[in-house]
């Protein structure tokens, strides 16, 4: 308690200065305050410098046979590349004229240091390492550990993402164990452990824990909201040294700033989000009797749905019922409690309508489809009056909940109910179930990015299909907790703008829970860039984060970042799939008709994915392929070219006897459908075809049977849709070029086996 107290008076005195970060032998001397490792040194006063009698002390004082001489000012950031320091041979003399000539050089320096010598090589992975803390108001405070050195960054830039550096939230790591968890994931530590071939361990794990543990107790000290006045925006060691057995900082830089005493947001009730994602009663407000507005199209979608008529209610004056449903005049009128009041107003009427709501005490939930409430310039007090709104709702009712606003509406599958305002002529709308893929939901910020996935894979029927919008109340983690307790929920896809203060530590931590109880999380991070982070602000008024660190903490915790929105489709179609079938490993049987696709698979085998097969099951298939008289043009192989000249019976039935082998944990099966061999096509008059004679739908029963994975793909034009769309029909997900969908294979393997 002392030492905090001490580096409290630290950073007092040099914000009285006017300064927001601390000199080097500042934060030196907040390191040994800290119990931790700092470089033995003797820090000279620009101010009545004796260069002679302080090389002399220097000499006489320090270990070694060097010494390092640096410049302090607060105005040079980079000391090394601006000449600020130099590695000399510690004798008097030599100390002394390097320091007369620093001096010379740096006028304004505010001081100078001499430090000693730790010998290590500067070059040589994992003896340098950067240990850095910074204050994140999605996560809290993050510490990241990566390669150091003055190439720490173009070394971090040459790695692939991902690799380095590593990040954990303080939070999340609590003990020595989840510590062990975070260096085991990183690549620098491999090599300070010894972990490489040929290496050697140049420290103990206890060591770089200590390190751990010290910089997280001062950042969840110093915090905003914590215990003290100020809190560390950025703290950073680079080098820290590995020499002796230890880890010594030789550089370190802390910027600090006052503390924020924000106060942690207030969550939805459990009760007011589950009225909203198991909904037994329904209201709609700005229903217009006399054109098709928006609120009007959310009431027909409603009722088609089959949500029950008499379960639903519009709050309007003067009319008795609309498309059937009992009109209300006001919120107090209501004869039930609402769990989903949806209310599609212009924006200037929000703040009355959610008023009255609120007074009504008969409002639990609210999905706010009105845009144009903080997040467009100007529209601040009206969001603001939202916010009051919603605090003023629930110190009557504690249940209420907002759902938006800027919110595309919800679909719930189970309870019938549809508030989209797409009307269905322009989409599909995934009311129904498909019944071969997993129990999936799909939780998204942008309600245009659902109905756009949605669009594309017409056999998506999410069992919870939710749009955030701006999260003025209800945030995107909020729903995800609910729904991580769905025990037959087996998929969660997850679409994410930006974090409220705190919300990226909480999903962090319900992916964590998810993952233990076998769900997948597939997620998409959008705001990845400065221009990126202003269009998302244009959007939803949310508040962007670091995108390297948002996506190391998620897929730590046990998402499936995608990279693209492609990718996002892709691997939620294997999710959607695949989610309660777990491959045992990664050999995968891959079958073409073309040598090209064939090649182009076999180039895409690695990592996770392998594609062995013994002579025993080679055996096998050349069975199928003499009985369909192929053997004299095909070798049963891993890829199989089965060529042109094969027919629906022969893919059938190499198939079959790969799912049936324990040898293959999957399948991936790429046709190029032009040839006459195969049913390709719908039946028609133009042509023979028959997508009901072709293999897929006894191969997806096999596949569904061994419960194994089969992709398929179609190498096509647009001609060939309704056999994509009649793939899909059967559970199985569809690709359009080979090589894709072995790169989407391998990051979901590399993702469910670990």
């Amino acid at each position: 308690m002392k030492n905090l107290e001490a580096i409290e008076k630290i950073f007092g005195a040099a914000g009285a200065q006017g300064r927001a970060s601390l000199s080097e032998p500042e934060v030196y001397e907040v390191l040994a305050l800290a119990g931790l490792e700092a470089p033995k040194r003797l820090v000279l006063p620009a101010a009545g410098l004796d260069p002679a009698a302080a090389a002399a002390q220097a000499a006489a004082e320090l270990p070694g046979d060097k010494a390092v001489l640096k410049l302090v000012s607060s105005k040079t950031l980079h000391k090394t590349e601006s000449g600020g320091v130099k590695v000399l041979e510690k004798t008097p003399a030599a100390l002394q004229e390097a320091l007369k000539a620093m001096a010379a050089r740096f006028p304004d320096a505010e001081g100078f240091m001499f430090v000693e010598f730790l010998p290590h090589a500067a070059f040589a992975l994992g003896e340098e390492l950067l240990l850095g803390a910074r204050a994140d108001e999605a996560f809290g405070p993050v510490i990241t550990l990566g390669p150091g050195g003055t190439n720490a960054e173009a070394l971090t830039k040459s790695l692939r993402p991902g690799v380095s550096p590593s990040v954990v939230p303080v939070e999340l790591a609590f003990n020595e164990q989840a510590w062990g968890g975070f260096l085991a994931g990183s690549w620098v530590w491999q090599y300070a452990a010894g972990n490489v071939r040929g290496g050697r361990r140049l420290v103990q794990d206890a060591e770089i824990i200590k390190w751990l543990d010290g910089i997280a107790h001062l950042m969840r000290h110093f915090r905003d909201g914590g215990a003290s006045e100020w809190a560390i925006e950025e703290f950073e060691m680079n080098p820290l040294a590995a020499a002796r057995g230890r880890l010594t900082a030789l550089d370190g830089v802390l910027r600090f700033r006052k503390a924020k005493k924000t106060a942690p947001r207030v969550k939805p009730s459990r009760k007011g989000v589950n009225g909203l994602l198991h909904t037994a009663t329904a209201a709609v407000v700005g229903v217009s009797e006399k054109k098709m507005n928006m609120a009007r199209i959310i009431l027909g979608n409603i009722v088609k749905a089959g949500f029950p008529k008499e379960r639903t209610y519009i709050v309007k004056e003067g009319v008795a019922e609309i498309d059937g449903v009992k009109c209300v005049p006001s919120a107090a009128d209501l004869p039930e409690k609402i769990d989903m009041y949806v209310v599609a107003v212009p924006s200037p009427e929000v703040p009355r309508v959610l008023a009255e709501a609120g007074d009504s005490g008969k409002v639990n939930g609210v999905v706010l489809i009105s845009g144009g409430m903080g997040e467009k310039a100007g529209s601040e007090d009206i969001g603001r009056s939202v916010v009051e709104s919603i605090g003023a709702a629930r110190a009557k009712n504690p249940d209420f909940a907002l759902s938006g606003g800027n919110s595309l509406g919800i679909v719930l599958n189970e309870a019938r109910i549809n508030t989209l305002f797409i009307p269905e002529y322009k989409l599909e709308h995934p009311i129904g179930v498909n019944p071969y893929g997993a129990k999936t939901a799909f939780v998204s910020q942008s309600g245009a990015f659902v109905i756009s996935s949605i669009s594309k894979m017409p056999w998506l029927k999410p069992a919870y299909c939710v749009t955030v919008g701006n999260q003025q109340d209800v945030t995107v983690p909020d729903y995800v907790e609910r729904l991580v307790d769905e025990d037959d929920l087996k998929v969660i896809l997850v679409y994410m703008e930006g974090f409220k203060p705190g919300d990226g530590l909480a999903l962090a931590r319900v992916i964590e829970k998810a993952r233990a109880k076998d769900k997948q999380v597939v997620l998409y991070k959008a705001g990845r860039t400065a221009v990126g982070q202003k269009a998302v602000m244009g959007h939803t008024a949310s508040i962007a984060g670091d995108y390297l660190v948002t996506r190391l903490i998620m897929e730590n915790a046990g998402a499936l970042v995608a990279e693209t929105f492609d990718d996002f489709n892709d691997l939620a179609a294997l999710a959607c799939a695949f989610g309660g079938r777990r491959p045992k490993h990664g050999n995968t049987f891959f079958l073409s008709n073309a040598g090209f696709e064939a090649a182009g698979m076999a180039d895409g085998v690695g990592g996770r994915v392998t594609a062995e097969m013994s002579p025993a099951l080679a055996a096998e298939m050349e069975k199928t392929l003499k009985a369909f008289k192929l053997d004299s043009i095909v070798d049963a192989k891993n890829p199989l070219d089965i060529t042109p000249m094969g027919p629906d019976g022969a893919i059938g039935g190499v198939i079959a006897a790969a799912l049936a082998s324990e040898e293959f944990s999957g399948a991936l099966v790429s046709m190029v459908p032009l040839t006459p061999a195969m049913n390709t096509l719908p039946r028609g008059d133009k042509w023979p075809d028959d997508l009901e004679k072709s293999f897929l739908k006894g191969a997806a029963e096999t596949a569904r049977a061994a419960g194994k994975p089969l992709l398929f793909c179609v190498a096509a034009g647009s001609i060939y849709e309704p056999y994509c769309a009649y793939a899909q029909s059967l559970g199985l997900p569809v690709f359009r070029s080979a090589d894709r969908a072995v790169k989407m294979y391998a990051k979901y393997l590399e993702y469910v086996l670990g």
